[in-house]
């Protein structure tokens, strides 16, 4: 095992000399430069480019023998199930099949479905690799419904206000039904994520759209429905008390909100759409 010292300070990677097939893959991978390759085509650290690794993983996930492990992880690499790949028809259907789920069986999700959902949006992308993104999770009924409530009491003080907001969201006839018992701001949904990232960074709040994105078509594929909430991510930005309610701390902004549950209806067709509109260049 070379342990690729520079200086005396611990590497950013070992290579397993055994299994390194000295292809240059990796160092052809990394987005800024940070492998070299010796005589021998065997791969280093950079001197000058080392410090600035993202932590991505590249090198990583395109070495065909594992023969590479970034300092920074104590697993190695999770060797890719070829049998499990989905083909482009699948890809296809998936996506066209996902839909906004509003309505759900009054069944709770289970702590440990959620973490695994949410585990998957490490694996979103994000500017420069920061992964930025925190989540604040309602995973009960009644944690839900504390949120929704706080949400309907900015929408009150809209509707009293007579604000612009009001009359463009409809709020007044939101509270209405609320008073009356439904709750067309969570769905009654067993379970709300939130996901949230600093005011400042590299992108922060696309990283946190995109996290969004992954955790939806994640609860996709595991059988699960979500639907993004606008209500409360809209609140969150403008009502301190709802901040609170979802416990985001100070210099932090929600980035959306998702429904999440066990759908209460099968869909069993693809609606469709019209083409993209594009402008070619």
């Amino acid at each position: 095992m070379s342990e690729n010292e520079i200086g005396g300070v611990m590497a950013l990677f070992t290579v397993d000399e055994k299994l390194c097939a000295r292809d240059g893959l990796c160092a052809e991978e990394c987005p800024l430069g940070c492998i070299t390759l010796d005589g021998n085509g065997l791969p280093g650290p950079h001197e000058k480019k080392a410090a600035y690794c993202i932590k991505c993983g590249h090198c990583m996930a395109v070495c065909p023998t594992g023969a590479l492990r970034l300092e920074c992880f104590e697993d190695p690499a999770e060797p890719m199930d070829a049998a499990a790949r989905v083909s482009p028809k699948q890809a296809v259907q998936f996506l066209k099949g996902r839909r906004s789920v509003r309505t759900y069986r009054d069944e709770p999700l289970t702590r440990d479905e959620l973490t695994g959902l949410l585990d998957l949006t490490e694996y979103a992308p994000s500017g420069h690799n920061a992964r930025p993104v925190r989540w604040s999770v309602a995973a009960t009924p009644d944690a839900v419904h504390s949120v929704a409530s706080a949400v309907v009491e900015w929408m009150r003080g809209e509707v009293e206000a007579e604000s612009e907001a009001a009359a463009r969201l409809h709020l007044a006839g939101i509270v209405r039904l609320w008073d009356q018992g439904t709750d067309l701001i969570c769905r009654h949904a067993p379970a709300l994520a939130v996901p949230y990232a600093p005011l400042d960074g590299i992108t922060p709040a696309t990283d946190g759209v995109i996290a969004a994105n992954y955790l939806e078509l994640a609860a996709h594929g595991a059988g699960l429905g979500a639907c993004w909430c606008g209500y409360v991510h809209i609140a969150s930005l403008e009502d301190e008390a709802v901040r609170k309610s979802l416990a985001i701390p100070d210099g932090y902004r929600a980035c959306g909100a998702l429904l999440l549950g066990r759908p209460a209806h099968r869909y069993r067709a693809v609606p469709p759409r019209s083409g993209a509109d594009v402008q070619w260049l």
